[in-house]
């Protein structure tokens, strides 16, 4: 194959390859595999999705949140469109590896921004997560 296609081909293969390296942060994030923080976009899904708004209130509700926490949260939606847009410009395997970088680095702040936001909450937010997305993936791959 040649031409655009294939350079786009080479490309998105190339994004998805790196997509899933390691963030780069001052401390390490340690996720296990079915954890979808801070890689996946799970406050898009869980605050944009009109299906979610009582997954919004359980979340707010179980772990005791104020409304800024949650506002706060909602705010941190905006970086994962962020690098979901990142990816578009790039036409090169040397600009694939810059947004990568980039990537890690802007999860990593989300995640600091969320254990700033959330305090002591944090750990109880990450496990909240963990079973709410594993009952999204669950209810996906239903037929």
């Amino acid at each position: 194959m040649r031409g655009p296609t294939s350079k786009m081909l080479r490309l998105l293969l190339a994004l998805g390859v790196t997509a899933f390296a390691a963030p780069i942060t001052a401390a390490p994030i340690t996720a296990a595999p079915t954890d979808p923080w801070p890689g996946s976009p799970v406050l898009t899904r869980l605050f944009g999705l009109p299906s979610s708004r009582a997954e919004v209130l359980r979340l707010s509700t179980e772990l005791h949140l104020s409304a800024f926490q949650m506002q706060s949260l909602r705010r941190l939606r905006a970086g994962e469109a962020q690098v979901a847009r990142l990816g578009e410009a790039a036409q090169s395997r040397a600009q694939a590896q810059a947004v990568n970088v980039q990537v890690a680095a802007l999860r990593g702040e989300k995640d600091r921004k969320a254990r700033v936001i959330l305090g002591r909450k944090y750990p109880a937010f990450r496990q909240w997560l963990r079973g709410w997305w594993a009952a999204q993936v669950a209810k996906s791959r239903q037929p």
